[in-house]
């Protein structure tokens, strides 16, 4: 019997894991979002800007469509915005869900997983039965879960602790918190968001029995500011669908094992239904401002989205109405239709959302969009390269009878599967759907060309190729007639241990015992020195090919192959060939495809020319083959290594088996685990009439063999993107400018983390996955034993910018160089830049530092968590680097010391001859309740007013040399009512009352 927490058959446990694909639009969010566009990875984000809301804060929220250009994969699915485009706000935590909800769950992440391995739960201490019990019986989640956050001012990934806390990748100074079902997120200025249940999923598998729903995305329901403003988000609109996905597992016996594990091989197709419920964004409101977004049932006039499995809940984003005091100032409409692909009877899998046009209605002008329709994959089609790209092979629908299909057809470890699919890369098919021309209401445009991105000699999916060693052949033509023949000496000694076969082709009789019949023989020999040549096997009638086993012959000895033919009574023709089949894994000299596209070149067309005005180059510079700079980015794993319960013939004991197992799922090809396919080191960027730049990157080299047992990395590795430097030529190639960039990894917070492994400084905790197995002893009596499927370590950090250097070629010398140091002493303070220091190049040099709330001792500041705020900043001017002390030129300090706010309250600058001396610049006197500063006072004692109107959202009137109290209400009241009025009609009429109002003031 076999325990697990998500048990298939009695053979295994959760070692076939379940993915937990995330919704369309969270997974479009998550790929638009997530990764920001950059040259690292070859893609561009096209963004079409719909509305910005700015706040008097400094933060400005904009609404868009953006569309990633990496390509879309045959089981993607349609957003709300169409296909390859998503709604673009920032207003979301993602879900990547790993075991179970570890909202709802919970947790151990055990910190030496391999240590419950050594021998049987029982025998364990109690503590660590009652957790494995608890693990095994699916009530103690040992995974975590990967939250991935973007929001106005912030975004990166997090994990939630054992002990409840949430710990942020990178290291950020962020505040989260979860309660009553709600995400509270405070920046280091002291932003509060909040967020509330977003997206659900619900998960229901039949042939592996097991169901879980979750909430797939946390959505923004409020931000608020420090001044007390406050931007709210509304869902008042869901839909709901469904879409089944299939999975299979192939799972087979090593061979070694076929007596100690009889039983144990089998083939598992699963099915699971997946249910969506998205929650849509229908409003958002700041002040007098007002923005809706509106959504359609019927498109092209048919009711319902064609694309999705429901007809009744099924939405579109249709539109965008901006509204100011109720007066309409921005309405943009979306038009759709759908691309159509055939030979499915599911119909919705015949059908994507597409994004023909939108329109702003207001000035009536127009954005449309153009796609490579010419290879037009349907949902769920077996037409797919190992990343889950079109490659346009031939494709049927995945179900449950072919779900094989996902395996892709290679030799593994002792099996040669040959019951899959080819998913090789196809360079034209991996561009179906993907966005290739922007028309814009100017009637210019701009048009992509794409290409798959690459890879240097390395082929994932290998090939069969065969080399000739030996071949004999003859004929007759007359009776009588005899011809001998033989091949030259060969060996079969390759040290790879290829596959040697022999192939004999016999087109005489060889009919034996009859007169005139004509014969012909073949020989594959070997020379042995003490005996000659040796006859390995003798060829007559039979034609099927012969495969030379190492046992057969002796590979220090030279080989032959010849052959024999005596005419009888018709002329015929025989011949005997010895040849070599070898696994090609590497094209030498060459740049691989792999899946995915990378932009290639952007052509515009300005209503009357088109001309090239961007190409990139991925290769690495001035490399004579043309060497691809790109490494792989993420692992692919499709063979494991397998436990299960054996039951070896006529013993009573039982044993774990390890075998293997060949898995796929849909799931992975479309959920949140997709991540980047390559990334590259080095981009070269060419600009029409403006020269070139080349960027360099950090390369990350992992190799990857997919026919081997766990040949994928840990998915959850922190690693250096940061631009190292970047190279600016003019048009005839001379170089003109060049920046570097240093940095250097802290990780010193992850030991603030509850689950961090012993000595294991990089990693916020591990996550597992174990499987549990319970056997019988020859007492009759029952053991559980604890087998680990994987354990990733899950590493966080901090990238810190610690040297940047810009040098100027026209000149020659070194223009500036920045050195900049941070606050690392305290693991319980925030990492803050303390000091900038930097150098020019006539050696003198210059410094700024600062002081922030937690050295500033401001305890309201760090408990609102403004704390990257600074408070204080002094420059210094050096004469030279050697120069001890310098001369201060400048410092200020911002106090904060009015308890009923988070507001300033005065400014303060140094004597520069006595820096403990201080004059007050600037005093602000009072704020409003919307935190609006209503009056301040200059060091010269002489007080400013300032009136907000238009429901205190902008200034009005600016009155120097009198206080707020001096002036007389009835004043003040009659400028801010005839803007109230203003704002609310609009017109001509009621401005110029405004205007009056104010001269009378």
């Amino acid at each position: 019997m076999v325990l697990g927490q998500a048990s298939i058959g009695g053979g295994a446990t959760n070692d076939i894991q379940k993915i937990f694909p995330a919704t369309p639009e969270t997974y479009s969010m998550f790929k638009a979002g997530d990764f920001p566009v950059d040259y690292r990875t070859g893609k561009l984000n096209v963004s079409v800007p719909l509305y910005e809301i700015k706040t008097r804060y400094g933060v400005t929220i904009p609404i868009g469509l953006t569309y990633n250009t990496g390509g879309i994969k045959v089981d993607e699915m349609s957003g709300i915005a169409g296909l390859g485009w998503s709604l673009a706000i920032p207003n979301t935590i993602s879900v990547e869900m790993h075991g179970k909800n570890d909202l709802d769950s919970n947790v151990w992440f055990p910190k030496a997983p391999y240590y419950y391995t050594t021998q049987e739960v029982a025998l364990f201490p109690q503590e660590d039965i009652d957790k494995l019990s608890h693990v095994m019986n699916g009530n103690l989640d040992t995974e975590p879960d990967i939250y991935h956050y973007n929001l106005p001012t912030i975004s990166g990934s997090f994990i939630r602790d054992s002990n409840g806390n949430f710990r942020t990748i990178p290291y950020e100074d962020v505040k989260i918190s979860y309660a009553n079902d709600e995400f509270t997120v405070i920046d280091p200025k002291g932003i509060v968001y909040t967020l509330g249940w977003g997206n659900m999923n619900k998960s229901v598998s039949y042939n592996v029995i097991s169901s879980e729903v979750y909430f797939s995305s946390f959505v923004l329901k409020k931000i608020k500011f420090p001044n007390n403003e406050e931007v709210s988000f509304t869902y008042g609109k869901s839909m709901s669908y469904s879409h089944m996905t299939h999975s299979f597992s192939d799972i087979y016996v090593d061979p070694s094992n076929t007596i100690a594990c009889p039983g144990t091989a089998k083939k598992i197709n699963n099915k699971t239904k997946n249910t969506y419920t998205e929650a849509l964004l229908t409003e958002v409101s700041h002040d007098g401002e007002k923005v809706n977004l509106n959504y359609t049932n019927t498109i092209q006039g048919i009711q319902g989205r064609k694309d999705l499995d429901g007809t009744v809940n099924t939405f579109a984003l249709s539109g965008l109405t901006a509204t100011y005091q109720g007066k309409e100032v921005k309405k943009m409409t979306l038009e759709h239709d759908y691309f159509v692909s055939s030979g499915t009877e599911d119909s919705y899998k015949k059908y994507r959302l597409k994004l023909n046009k939108i329109k702003n209605m207001l000035d009536n002008t127009e954005h449309s969009f153009e796609y490579n329709e010419a290879y037009l994959p349907y949902l769920s089609s077996t037409s797919q390269d190992l990343w889950g790209y079109c490659n346009g092979y031939y494709g049927i629908p995945i179900d449950g009878n072919n779900s094989q299909k996902l395996i892709p057809n290679l030799k593994y470890v002792n099996k040669d599967y040959t019951e899959g699919g080819n998913r090789d890369v196809n360079d034209n098919a991996s561009q179906a759907y993907i966005l290739k021309k922007i028309v814009y209401p100017t009637k210019g445009s701009s048009s992509f060309t794409y290409e798959n991105n690459t890879i240097w000699e390395t082929l994932l999916i290998s090939r069969e190729e065969s080399f000739a060693l030996g071949k004999a052949s003859g004929r007759v033509e007359t009776y009588g007639d005899g011809v001998d023949a033989e091949s030259p000496e060969f060996y079969m000694n390759d040290a790879s241990n290829p596959s040697y076969h022999v192939a004999w082709t016999n087109g005489c009789d060889n009919a034996s015992g009859q007169i005139g019949t004509t014969d012909a023989h073949g020989w594959f020999e070997e020379y042995n020195p003490v005996t000659g040549w040796q006859t390995v096997k003798l060829f007559a009638k039979t034609i099927a090919p012969f495969i030379v086993t190492p046992s057969m012959h002796n590979k220090d000895y030279k080989k032959r192959v010849r052959v024999n033919v005596i005419s009888g009574n018709s002329p015929c023709a025989a011949s005997i060939n010895a040849y070599v089949t070898k696994t090609v894994t590497s094209e030498p000299k060459s740049n691989v495809l792999v899946g995915g596209l990378r932009i290639k070149a952007i052509d515009d067309f300005d209503g009357q020319t088109n001309y090239t005005k961007r190409t990139f180059d991925y290769s690495k510079p001035d490399d004579p083959d043309h060497q691809t700079s790109g490494r792989l980015a993420s692992p692919l794993e499709f063979l494991k290594r397998h436990y299960s319960v054996g039951h070896p013939s006529g013993v009573y004991v039982d044993d774990i088996c390890e075998n293997y197992v060949l898995t796929a799922d849909q799931a992975a090809s479309s959920g949140l685990s997709g991540k980047d396919v390559v990334a590259y080191s080095y981009v070269t960027e060419n600009t029409l009439g403006k020269g070139k730049k080349v960027y360099q990157f950090p390369s990350h080299d992992f190799h990857l063999n997919i026919t081997q047992v766990n040949a994928g990395w840990n998915p959850y590795l922190f690693l250096d993107k940061n631009l190292q430097s970047e190279k600016s030529y003019s048009v005839t190639g001379e170089l003109l400018q060049e920046k570097k960039y240093e940095y250097e990894l802290n990780q010193m917070k992850n030991a603030l983390s509850t689950d961090q492994p012993q000595g294991v400084g990089n990693a916020l905790a591990l996550s597992t996955s174990f499987s549990f197995y319970e056997l019988n002893n020859n007492t009759m009596q029952r053991q559980v034993k604890v087998r680990v499927n994987n354990s990733y370590n899950i590493q966080s950090g901090k990238w810190l910018l610690t040297k940047s250097t810009d040098k100027n070629y026209l000149n020659g010398i070194l223009t500036s160089e920045t050195v900049n140091s941070y606050s690392l002493s305290d693991i319980n303070k925030p990492i803050n830049l303390m000091k900038s220091e930097t150098r020019f190049f006539d050696g003198s040099a210059s410094e700024i530092s600062y002081q922030y709330a937690h050295e500033k001792n401001n305890q309201k500041l760090i408990n609102a968590n403004i704390i990257a705020t600074p408070l204080e900043s002094s420059s210094i001017q050096k004469r030279n680097v050697s120069d001890p002390s310098g001369t201060t030129i400048s410092k200020t300090e911002t106090k904060y010391d009015d308890p009923a706010n988070l507001l300033p309250t005065s400014v303060l600058s140094f004597d520069l001859q006595n820096s403990q001396a201080a004059t007050t610049e600037v005093t602000y006197d009072k704020y409003d309740a919307k935190g609006n500063l209503q009056q301040y006072t200059t060091k010269e004692g002489i007080p400013t007013v300032i009136i907000w109107g238009y429901e205190s959202i902008l200034p009005i009137a600016k009155i120097v040399g009198a206080k707020l109290s001096d002036i007389n209400q009835s004043f003040i009241d009659s400028i801010v009512i005839a803007s109230q009025t203003d704002g609310s009609q609009g017109t001509i009429a009621s401005e110029e009352r405004m205007l009056n109002a104010l001269d009378r003031v």
